[in-house]
């Protein structure tokens, strides 16, 4: 009974879900999956008390439906754990991890990153924002689009540099990286001084390391922060945005995946 009852709850939950977010993501139909996960599983037990079907075939499957389902909460309280109690001020740079740019959409990731930027740089006037993120819709590139954003909210573009070439979060940190040292090496070509009496041009350079933050949704933070550290990034700093309350726990889910995936992968 109780799976059957799990099963319909996935399905409306699942509904909710894409009519907020939209038909077209097909990772949002993962909730029909386990709409059909629990259906099935409700039917074995049925199977078994008709003996049709022997219990280790029982045991067995709901074994690893149990193990997905704790590999799921660990991965959700280590997430939780992850989140910073208030943000590091005066960095040096703050880079906005891309995502898809439907401002117009209740559920909008890049929304909530983009009105912590926001928050955050008029606190914080001195640190450069880096919008990362190349993905293209309808031959508009995501960092273009969420850039405009800013500006159009009062952000000084002088502010602000973009990143077109990244497709994912470890893409979008790896040509981030990059950016800013293009942009540290151009600042420096131009920080040339002479000094007085002498006939030689010198640089200046600053010895202080540089600080940087991740701004990312929430549930995104521990795959971003690990990342950044498996990219050689040091003077690293988490910046916390916010997420939809309803889409949280699909959110998670996805996000669990990912890291599986990353972890496999040796991206974290």
């Amino acid at each position: 009974m109780i799976a059957f009852i799990l099963s319909v709850l996935c399905g409306l939950y699942g509904t909710a879900v894409i009519i907020m977010t939209g038909f077209l993501e097909l990772q949002n139909y993962i909730w029909y999956v386990f709409a059909f996960v629990f259906f099935a599983l409700g039917k074995l037990i049925k199977f078994y008390l008709n003996k049709r079907i022997p219990l280790w075939s029982v045991v067995s499957v709901y074994t690893l439906a149990t193990l997905g389902v704790l590999i799921f909460i660990i991965t959700s309280i280590v997430i939780a754990l992850s989140l910073p109690k208030e943000d590091e001020s005066g960095l040096d740079f703050l880079i906005v991890l891309g995502s898809k740019p439907d401002m117009e959409n209740e559920g909008s990731q890049a929304k909530y990153r983009l009105d912590k930027a926001i928050d955050y740089i008029d606190k914080n006037p001195d640190t450069t924002i880096i919008i990362s993120g190349g993905l293209r819709k309808e031959e508009i590139i995501e960092s273009l689009e969420m850039a405009d954003y800013l500006i159009e909210r009062g952000v000084d573009a002088n502010n602000i540099l973009v990143e077109t070439e990244s497709h994912n979060t470890r893409e979008n940190l790896i040509y981030s990286k990059a950016l800013i040292d293009k942009y540290n090496v151009d600042m420096k070509r131009n920080a040339d001084i002479t000094i007085v009496n002498d006939v030689r041009s010198v640089l200046e350079v600053e010895d202080r390391p540089q600080t940087i933050g991740i701004l990312t949704n929430d549930f995104h933070i521990f795959r971003a922060m690990h990342v950044a550290k498996k990219l050689g990034y040091t003077q690293v700093f988490p910046i916390r945005a916010g997420s939809n309350n309803i889409l949280y726990l699909h959110m998670l889910v996805r996000e669990t995946f990912a890291i599986l995936k990353y972890k496999f992968l040796g991206y974290m």
